[in-house]
């Protein structure tokens, strides 16, 4: 009679071992092989389940964005929607602070995927191009407008000055301004080296002020006023 209780006993223990797995909504009978033993254990699944459990090892998640994503929001872990352990990220597309040039101006502080950011001139400069720039969904800003000085030593200067020694920079496609541009190294007065000591006696201030420009005419002006 023992035998016989301790028999039901352990057959009781088994069948807590097995947990729950999401099946398919129909309903079917599933024969699983004990681990002990040659008998077959018969698990009955339910049309729906009112609770899923995880089997095995619970899950977790590694929050973390890529590529040109960012965070823009973080929730622990510790419910059934995502997992029991980590966390979960939340993540947008973010383009990254816009560039602009020395004589320019950007306005926007929402860097977001959709965004708009605005650009402006500095006194004396002209604004070429469309001054609103969009954060797109590959993570790259629309093309950036150009500050360029309106008749400044008589030209119009197309880029921001290259100040180097050997005027190494190169000019913009010169059909964006139907002008032919020109590329010069202009000298830098009163030049003095960075070096102190007894190396500034054999170190040659050979820099200059390269750029691109076209001499102010009517055919530039007009090309300006209709950008």
């Amino acid at each position: 009679m023992k035998l016989v209780l301790l028999l039901l006993l352990l057959l009781g223990s088994l069948q807590g071992v097995f947990t729950q797995v999401v099946t398919p909504a129909f309903t079917e009978r599933t024969a699983v092989e004990e681990g002990l033993g040659s008998g077959l254990l018969e698990v009955e699944q339910e049309d729906e389940l009112a609770d899923t459990y995880w089997s095995g090892t619970a899950p977790i998640c590694f929050g973390g964005c890529k590529g040109r994503q960012r965070e823009l929001k973080r929730d622990n872990c510790g419910d059934s929607d995502c997992c029991w352990v980590g966390f979960k990220s939340l993540c947008r597309v973010n383009c990254g602070k816009p560039d602009v040039d020395f004589n320019g101006m950007v306005y926007g502080s929402d860097w977001w995927v959709g965004s708009v950011v605005r650009y402006d001139c500095r006194p004396g400069f002209v604004l070429v191009g469309d001054p609103a720039r969009a954060c797109q969904s590959n993570g790259k800003w629309t093309p950036k407008p150009s500050c360029l000085r309106v008749c400044y030593r008589g030209r119009v200067e197309i880029n921001e000055k290259d100040i180097d020694g050997t005027c190494s920079s190169t000019c913009p496609d010169a059909k964006s301004y139907a002008v032919p541009l020109n590329h010069k190294c202009s000298r830098i007065e009163n030049c003095r080296t960075k070096e102190s000591g007894w190396k500034r006696w054999f170190t040659r201030c050979n820099f200059c002020d390269c750029d691109c420009f076209t001499p102010c005419g009517k055919s530039f002006k007009l090309e300006l006023l209709t950008t």
